[in-house]
């Protein structure tokens, strides 16, 4: 409950920022389906706490809302060989 909760929270804060709401209803209508407005409605019910996220959308959201990687960042990670 506790890890859904702060998912919930950091979901919420990227979403503060107008637009994204509709954009990730987009994004979201071109891999689960459905229409964009549908999404909308979903997303804001699961802000609101009405509903509940399922698994497989809350892996959807975390992909979409992840901040972009830089592409000349350097991979900090060691290799294992």
């Amino acid at each position: 409950m506790k890890t859904y909760n702060s998912w919930l929270a950091k979901i919420r804060k990227r979403a503060n920022a107008s637009g994204v709401l509709s954009q990730w209803a987009e994004q979201l209508s071109r891999k689960q389906g459905g229409d964009a407005k549908m999404w909308r409605v979903h997303l804001r019910e699961i802000l609101e706490e009405e509903e509940r996220a399922s698994l497989d959308l809350i892996l959807d959201l975390d992909l979409i809302t992840a901040p972009a990687r830089k592409e000349n960042e350097e991979d900090k990670q060691i290799p294992l060989w």
